[in-house]
């Protein structure tokens, strides 16, 4: 699976599979504002890694990656 891209509430979601050292999945993921508020994210864009991995496929380690991001733009939204 390649990278997978999401809209979600005004930020442009990027989520690519990683492996990890045990030959499992995670993520690291990409939070850029599209048309979000201005000032939320005040140094432009976010990317982390998203889980503690130990994912059998790449395709869920991204939605696991995406679920992580779409939380953390939901408490960057609530305390903007």
């Amino acid at each position: 699976m390649d990278t997978l891209n999401e809209q979600y509430r005004g930020f442009a979601v990027s989520v690519t599979p990683v492996k990890d050292c045990k030959d499992l999945w995670d993520a690291l993921y990409r939070i850029v504002p599209s048309d979000g508020p201005a000032g939320v994210l005040p140094g432009g864009a976010i990317t982390r890694s998203s889980t503690l991995g130990g994912h059998a496929t790449p395709e869920i380690a991204c939605r696991a990656g995406l679920a992580v991001a779409k939380t953390e733009i939901d408490n960057l939204l609530a305390l903007g």
